[in-house]
């Protein structure tokens, strides 16, 4: 298995990177399934302490999440990402019934030449 991510260990405060190559073990995670997708955790040990380290699939955001021993590095494109998700998401939910906000919203879109929105 190689490292999909940049990890801490909790125990010994390594830091383990990715593309690390490891030996793990696969588990299948019974009654977790996303839109038919089998959801799997994979148990290896860290590279300096050898403390349990576990990660588990997550397929509705095409990513891992660590699940115990190690916490995921602070990654700003990431947090920057879901801010614009949601920015989005509000300016659709207000324009859903309201034809004359989306209107407007086109309109100061288009006189700041922000044309990447509109997609």
């Amino acid at each position: 298995m190689t490292l999909t991510m940049t990890i801490r260990c909790n125990s010994c405060g390594n830091y383990i990177y990715k593309g690390t190559m490891f030996n793990s073990r696969k588990e299948d995670v019974v009654g977790d399934t996303y839109l038919g997708i089998q959801k799997f955790r994979f148990y290896f040990k860290c590279t300096k302490c050898s403390a349990e380290i576990t990660m588990k699939t997550d397929p509705q955001n095409s990513d891992n999440v660590v699940e115990f021993g190690a916490t995921r590095n602070f990654e700003p494109w990431r947090a920057e990402d879901e801010e614009l998700d949601k920015e989005k998401r509000k300016r659709e939910d207000e324009e859903m019934g309201d034809a004359m906000k989306s209107l407007e919203n086109r309109t100061s879109d288009s006189k700041r030449g922000w044309m990447f929105l509109l997609l």
